[in-house]
């Protein structure tokens, strides 16, 4: 009976493992549209990001660096950046079940009086 037990349980430990080590940060990669702002964030898989007001990235307005756990998302602006530069702001982030969307909680920004500091749903283009 100690057999099937242990077997049971090793086979449950591998599920966990094998679903929580999926790279969630990969979700956020790509572009998206910034519903409440009108602007559009492109997330590369290299930790850069960029915010312009069109869906090809051209003349971005703010630009640099970001990380997300796949809960937390953070992003940094470069030093040269057109908006808030050498800022960082916060979110948490939650996905839709397809993945296409993903609602923003606003939690810091170092940006004082930054328009950007909201709450934002983001939809994937």
């Amino acid at each position: 009976m100690r057999k099937p037990a242990t077997l049971l349980f090793a086979v449950l430990i591998a599920l966990v493992t094998a679903c929580s080590s999926s790279d969630t940060s990969e979700q956020i990669e790509g572009i998206w549209q910034d519903t409440t702002n009108s602007v559009y964030l492109e997330f590369a898989d290299d930790g850069a990001y960029q915010v312009a007001q069109n869906p090809e990235i051209n003349f971005p307005f703010e630009w640099g660096d970001y990380t997300f756990d796949g809960e937390t998302m953070t992003t940094t602006a470069a030093p040269d950046s057109d908006n808030c530069p050498d800022t960082s702001i916060t979110w948490t982030v939650v996905f839709s079940d397809d993945g296409d969307e993903a609602s923003t909680t606003f939690v810091e920004d170092s940006c004082v009086g930054s328009p950007r500091s909201q709450d934002l749903i983001l939809v994937r283009q």
